[in-house]
């Protein structure tokens, strides 16, 4: 069977190496959807989002070859649609083939699932792997029976006790010895192989006597345990003290370790005896467990949380569940309020618990917005905590702020300073966010000092089984642990693939075992208490690609915002501006077809996992952009999601039945719409609206949202998810949203190709623009000065000539700007247009050709505090010599109408007048 690889694409598709290259760029970045794709078969249809239209490329695999077609105008076969298409169809292939190796059926026989006895031995063979393979120091103590200290490559330092060096049984500080139930590990193993090889190892350490007497924690029994020799030279001790909570082989026998109190109390003169660090914190770790189980018991008599808000019924339920925990998990779904239930729980945990320091630490792109839910629903003061090492460390260590707020990437940078700072509580964010909880990022979160812990997800532990574990061993992680007990208990694990996970079991027991830490609630059993829809705003970091960009489209729109009045061209010139900086703000690919950044895209996957692929619900994402819902279709289709699309280009007659697919199909999950391609839907089979970005108008914003929570719906909460990147135009949007502006309808939405507005509406959409990019107009205050005097001025109402009728397209006009679509080539155009408009200030150049008024704003630049007369004359002057110029280049002389210049005392708009001859 042929088997689809680039090197073949390479040679027997593309037609040249360029073509190919190309190609692969198209794949990388481009926008393409697969539209039928039938593995078996070996057929893919692709939809391609090409530079002068849409393409189809079909594609057929056979035995003797690749049969390809694409609708594009390249003349050859092989054009990069095609290569593009048939790189994507190779990736799918692949992942088509490894899915039904996953997925086929184990063997029913008994002997192809490994025992539980086999995984232990299985754990420790790889402590034993690593203690060969890793590089320790070791520190040795006096004898080779007693305390010894292990260092590891990374500086770490544990204490390794070994009772019978030969066996290589003793016990460690580390944490793995101290909850993996093997009764070793890495350190001991390493230890003991090193003693072995010194001189004379077996007659010296057949003459030792253990030197003291050991009360350490066991991690074999889990739980504490008695061990000294008896001998010529052994410490002098009297069983008697122990014999209450201890039998004659060391092992514990208390009920419970609080019945350790009084046997301390008669150990604490005996000198031979050893009491362990990990012992007492057992002990004080369970003593705080009963305290606070007592405390719960009461918790009616707490007072409720200081909040402006009030909180529904299943939230007070939550904010009771984690208050007298340690270590909780809200796991309720997106859209019923996990925030606002943290918040509470924390303001709680510091009235009871006296609690001052809490840590949350999220996705960057929800830092602000735990900073505006805790200062909007409660009296508590927040900080998100940024800028250099130094000053972040600087914050962690004065800051007041009961709230500091960072990020999982953040943490590894700052674990230094985060383990000085103690946090009392600590609150981990959407941790479903982070899929590999062995990470180092990941590892370092685990490692933060704190003495409560509060974790939310919105996906149910049950369909991530793989995750459990990591997230429950950084609440509690006693609870699950040891790793190779729980893979043993819930895991069916292949004999013959060493260990490759082929099922699962005991998911009651596992449920069971999470009741006491974990709460979660759906929507539908909420449903009587929710508002009828929920908003959440996600704020995502640009990539420094995207902000280089949107940087440069915003200083080319600083001089226009900067001016006195705007001209249509102002108008198209902002609007084409405006509008690139919003594109830029969804993926660089919509500006710049040679790359795809869109960190948006990359948020978007983590919302879709836990809304559609963990909770099952149908989403609908709108975009204005139709490239834009391309790239999604393509994530859509990479991770297998079954979706709609509709748009614009989809014919009136077809789109029912798109709706009809999502209503319908229970494995639809996903309806992806524009603006243009939506009007008058009825989606009320999802539950979930995302915006990939936001339009100008609230009207168009609140139809989304109506296409789903229609009108007289009750059923269910709608969530809206709004993705805003930070620091951007999108945020200036947002805020223009909530004051409810919408004066740029039909202006700046995209919609329509003429601008028509009188003079009052620019100024005022002027100042709007002023407001929403925060531009300082202070430093034009000199030039104001200069302007034309106040009879000359344009007067407020209805213009009437035809300077506020030029219809020049916004792309004619762009292109007149001299602004390219990178950063470079807009900083370039931003300095040359203002050149050029001081240029025309200073002479009175006017563009040659029919009869043009000058606009009013370059009139008020040009007349200054002139004479009109003088003014006149002056023009009239270098309008004579612009037609002797003419006279020379064409050889014919300007018809017998003379060029003139009229200056309008009462509009202060300057005209000019001349005949060209023919050429």
């Amino acid at each position: 069977m042929l088997t689809l690889t680039p090197d073949l694409i390479r040679t027997q598709v593309a037609d040249s190496p360029v073509i190919f290259e190309r190609g692969v760029s198209l794949y990388e970045n481009g926008a393409y959807v697969p539209k039928a794709v039938d593995p078996e078969q070996r057929r893919f249809i692709y939809l391609v989002d090409g530079s002068y239209g849409d393409y189809t490329i079909d594609i057929q695999l056979a035995e003797n070859g690749i049969q390809t077609s694409c609708d594009c105008p390249y003349p050859g076969a092989g054009c990069k649609h095609t290569v593009a298409a048939l790189l994507d169809a190779a990736h799918l292939l692949a992942r088509w083939q490894k899915a039904r190796e996953v997925n086929l059926p184990p063997s029913p026989a008994g002997d192809e699932v490994m025992t539980p006895e086999e995984v232990r031995n299985m754990a420790v063979e790889d402590r034993q792997r690593r203690a060969k393979s890793e590089i320790f120091t070791i520190t040795r103590g006096d004898m080779f029976k007693g305390d010894h200290l292990v260092t590891s490559a990374q500086g770490r330092r544990y204490r390794v006790t070994m009772q019978d060096p030969a066996r290589g049984i003793g016990h460690c500080s580390c944490p793995d010895y101290l909850t993996n139930r093997l009764g070793t590990c890495k350190h001991i193993i390493h230890l003991a192989a090193v003693l072995r090889q010194q001189s004379g190892f077996s007659k010296k350490a057949g003459r030792e006597q253990f030197p003291f007497v050991d009360l350490y924690w066991d991690s074999e029994t889990d739980a504490p345990r008695l061990f000294y020799e008896t001998g010529r030279s052994a410490p002098q001790f009297d069983p008697a003290l122990t014999d209450s909570c201890f039998d004659a082989h060391g092992r514990f026998i208390g009920r419970k370790l609080d019945d350790l109190v009084p046997v301390f109390d008669r150990l604490e003169e005996v000198k031979a005896v050893r009491i362990r660090e990990a012992v007492f914190f057992r002990m004080a770790a369970e003593m705080e467990r009963d305290q606070m189980a007592a405390m719960a018991a009461g918790q009616a008599a707490v007072a409720p949380p200081a909040l402006k808000t009030r909180l529904y019924p299943y939230q007070e339920e939550g904010v009771r569940f984690a208050l007298f925990k340690e270590a909780a998990l809200i796991g309720d779904e997106m859209g019923l309020g996990k925030t606002l239930q943290a918040i509470a729980a924390a303001i709680q945990k510091k009235t009871v618990f006296g609690f001052t320091r809490v840590l949350v630490i999220t996705m960057a792109s929800l830092k602000e917005q735990w900073k505006r839910e805790i200062e909007r629903f409660s009296d508590e003061t927040a900080l998100v905590v940024a800028g250099g090492a130094r000053q972040r460390r600087e914050q962690y260590r004065s800051d007041p702020s009961f709230f500091k707020i960072t990020n999982y990437e953040a943490v590894l940078r700052d674990v230094a300073a985060l383990t000085r700072f103690k946090p009392d509580l600590i609150i981990l964010d959407e941790a479903q966010r982070i899929k590999n909880f062995s990470t180092k990022t990941a590892m370092a979160v685990k490692t933060l000092p704190r003495r409560h812990a509060l974790v939310l997800t919105g996906t149910p532990l049950e369909n991530r089984l793989e995750d459990v574990y990591s997230i429950v061993q950084f609440l509690e992680p006693r609870r699950l642990a040891p790793l190779w007990q729980f893979a043993a208990d819930h895991y069916l694990l292949s004999r013959e693939h060493r260990g490759k996970i082929i099922g699962y079991r005991n998911l009651n027991r596992l449920h069971e075992r999470l009741q006491p830490l974990v709460i979660r609630r759906r929507k539908e059993d909420v449903l009587r208490d929710l508002p009828e829809e929920t908003i959440n705003t996600y704020y995502v970091e640009m990539h420094a690609l995207q902000a280089e960009m949107h940087a440069g489209y915003a200083q080319a729109l600083g001089p226009l915002l900067k001016k006195t009045y705007l001209t249509p061209i102002d108008l198209r010139r902002l609007r084409e501006l405006l509008m690139l900086m919003r594109r830029v703000c969804d993926s660089t690919y919509l500006v710049d077809r040679n790359t795809s950044v869109s960190p948006k895209l990359s948020e978007l996957e983590g919302i879709l996992d836990e809304v559609v692929v963990q909770n099952g619900r149908k989403t609908v994402i709108f975009s204005e952009w139709t490239t834009m819902t391309y790239l999604i279709a393509r994530h859509l289709s990479n991770v297998g999601i079954h979706y709609v699309e509709l748009s614009g280009q989809v014919p009136v007659e077809k789109r029912q039945a798109l709706i009809d697919e999502f209503s319908n199909n229970p494995d639809c999950k996903v309806f992806l719409s524009t603006d243009a391609g939506g009007t008058g839907l009825n989606l009320q089979a999802a539950d979930c609206v995302i915006n990939f970005e936001l339009p100008w108008n609230p009207a168009k914003v609140r139809q989304r949202i109506g296409r789903v929570n229609r009108i007289g719906q009750k059923s269910r909460c709608v969530s809206v998810i709004n993705l805003v990147a930070k620091a951007s135009i999108e945020e200036r949007i947002l805020v223009g949203l909530q004051l409810k502006t919408d004066l740029f309808e039909g202006v700046f939405d995209g919609t329509h190709d003429a601008v028509d507005l009188n003079q009052s509406a620019r100024e005022e959409l002027l100042e709007k623009l002023r407001q929403m990019m925060a531009v300082d107009i202070s430093e034009t205050a000199e030039a104001a000065a200069e302007e034309m005097p106040a009879d000359l001025q344009m007067p407020t109402g209805e213009a009437t000539d035809e300077s506020d009728k030029l219809d020049v397209s916004g792309e004619e006009l762009f292109d007149q700007a001299g602004a390219g679509v990178g950063p470079d080539s807009v900083k370039t155009a931003a300095t040359r247009s203002a050149a050029t408009d001081t240029a025309a200030t200073a002479t009175g150049e006017a563009p040659l050709g029919g009869a043009h008024p000058l606009p009013p704003a370059d009139a008020a630049s040009l007349l200054g505090r002139q004479p009109p007369e003088r003014v006149e004359a002056v023009l009239n002057s270098g309008l004579a010599f612009i037609g002797g110029l003419l006279e020379m280049a064409t050889g014919s002389k300007l018809g017998e109408q003379k060029p003139t210049v009229q200056i309008d005392r009462q509009t202060g708009e300057l005209t000019l007048k001349m005949k060209l001859p023919g050429f």
